[in-house]
């Protein structure tokens, strides 16, 4: 399982597109979705800045460019099917769920045909916090300097008198119309790419990689949740620490076949990161540039995309609050020629 302490449960035709400036104002809905391959490859990308985060939610200037890959697919092509921009508002508790036991978002919440949440209360795995989507997610119209930003508070709070870390776990629905809860989240191969960072989320003066705080996993996980399938991790960090990867081995997937890390840390600014998943091949770009890239345990069954966020190696602490950024996600098919 990924490195992250989190419950892995379930119960167009614009081609390249452009991330690599911060979401305007009446931009149209992102996210570009791909499962692409990753191999033994591992090449150094931008160092750190060692820099104190900046105040969560205040005005940055914009970001360098960082495109995500444009290059055709090996042997077919990319075909967009879901993007995100995260354009309508949404407060602090606006991300509901229609029960404790159902992930589906309750009806008229603006992103219930397009996300699948965590219900509030659902542990992490190891109990290291929780996942709480009313008490953690919103959308805000602006955040260091991207417009329209999906926003994860990771804070402690007291939940049914127990002091609880809170997080929270999020899927796109890529096919809302379909006729099972399989088929709406999840495909056999894609790419996949999301724009995002980090503030906060571990103590000030503390060294984020050694996992004392906050996290997240953007993870491909088999759509029959039966991990022996494998599983996919891109981007896997601790808030503030530096960008890495897993994947894990088929049949034995206690066991990762590919890891690598990056220089580049969460909070050095906007970064955009894709995961290629074709026959055979698995690879993964930051930045606009390819970082690894293996041909060993490369999945062959539908899988489902998402992100989950919460205590990363240990129970973060109780008076450390931290910020994940989504500025946008696309998702796109893999069609063989």
């Amino acid at each position: 399982m990924s490195r992250i302490g989190l419950l892995l449960r379930w119960h167009r035709t614009t081609y390249a597109p452009d991330f690599s400036t911060p979401n305007s104002p009446g931009r149209s809905a992102p996210v570009l979705a791909a499962v692409l391959a990753v191999a033994l490859l591992v090449v150094a990308v931008t160092g750190g800045s060692g820099k104190e985060p900046p105040t969560a939610g205040s005005p940055s200037s914009p970001q360098p460019p960082c495109p995500g890959p444009s290059h055709p697919a090996p042997g077919g092509s990319w075909w967009p099917i879901y993007r995100e921009d995260f354009d309508a508002q949404v407060a602090e508790g606006g991300f509901v769920n229609h029960s404790t036991d159902d992930w589906e978002l309750a009806d008229g919440v603006p992103y219930s045909r397009s996300l699948r949440s965590y219900p509030d209360g659902w542990a992490t795995t190891h109990d290291l916090s929780v996942n709480f989507a009313s008490r953690t997610a919103s959308v805000v119209s602006e955040a260091m300097g991207a417009h329209g930003v999906f926003q994860l508070r990771a804070h402690s709070a007291e939940i049914d008198g127990r002091t609880r870390a809170l997080g929270g776990s999020f899927t796109p629905v890529i096919r809302p119309d379909a006729s099972t809860g399989q088929l709406q989240v999840a495909q056999t191969y894609g790419r996949y790419t999301v724009r995002f960072r980090t503030v906060g989320g571990y103590r000030s003066g503390s060294d984020p990689a050694a996992g004392a705080g906050y996290g997240t996993a953007f993870l491909l996980w088999p759509a029959s949740d039966r991990w022996a399938e494998g599983e996919i991790d891109f981007p896997e960090m601790a808030w503030g620490g530096r960008i890495g990867g897993f994947v894990h081995t088929i049949g034995k997937p206690s066991v990762t076949s590919t890891e690598f890390r990056a220089e580049t840390t969460t909070e050095e600014g906007w970064n955009v990161a894709t995961i290629e998943w074709t026959p055979g091949l698995l690879r993964f770009f930051l930045n606009g540039e390819e970082i690894a890239r293996t041909t060993s345990d490369v999945p062959s069954t539908p899988f489902r995309w998402g992100f989950q966020s919460g205590g990363m190696l240990s129970t973060p602490p109780a008076d450390v609050t931290g910020y994940l950024y989504v500025d946008s996600i696309l998702i796109e098919a893999y069609r063989p020629s």
